[in-house]
């Protein structure tokens, strides 16, 4: 859950951003320099996270975390609320080829790009992520823990932010204040 929801909700905020300079081109183009910088950082952690999420070889990955369930499923107290059938059946979008070659993008876009600025890199157009794929990888992992949730733990739970969690109340604030400072100027200190 600690690397499922920030995942998230990057990808909803940096879907915002990137569509800001498109549907609010004033408050953007002011603070444009904050908002590249924002999207830039936002987009690092989110393959960050996604990388932590869906790479086998990461110590909290969904499917390490599968195998290991599957493994000790005899002494798991998951055993008794879902058989190991229907566990195997939750965790089998993890390992669909079409969802590998999403997470080998992320991998390669992590490894080349973002921790360790290779010299020879793969062309980044060819890892290039697009945001259906992002989207696709959070509704697998958004999936996975609900049911998870529901049957172990009786929860149905809810992954969504309220409107005062969302950027675009923090860009209306400074589209207000743009406006504000259009009609008095700016703000004088004595």
């Amino acid at each position: 859950m600690k690397i499922f929801l920030p995942s998230k909700y990057y990808a909803l905020d940096f879907r915002f951003l990137y569509h800001l300079k498109f549907n609010n081109p004033i408050v953007y183009t002011t603070y444009q320099y904050f908002f590249d910088r924002i999207s830039h950082s936002i987009c690092v952690s989110l393959i960050m996270d996604l990388c932590i999420l869906f790479n086998k070889k990461e110590k909290f990955s969904l499917e390490r975390l599968c195998n290991k369930i599957i493994q000790d499923y005899a002494e798991s107290e998951l055993n008794k609320y879902l058989s190991l059938d229907d566990f195997s059946l939750l965790c089998l979008p993890l390992k669909e080829d079409k969802l590998n070659s999403i997470v080998t993008k992320i991998k390669n876009t992590r490894n080349e790009y973002y921790a360790h600025l290779d010299r020879i890199r793969t062309p980044f157009e060819s890892i290039q992520i697009t945001s259906k794929e992002i989207d696709e990888l959070i509704s697998v992992a958004e999936l996975f823990i609900k049911q998870v949730e529901l049957t172990y733990f009786g929860k149905d739970v809810r992954f969504d932010l309220s409107d005062s969690e969302l950027v675009y109340k923090f860009v209306n604030h400074l589209e207000e204040w743009n406006k504000y400072r259009e009609k008095y100027g700016l703000l004088k200190y004595p």
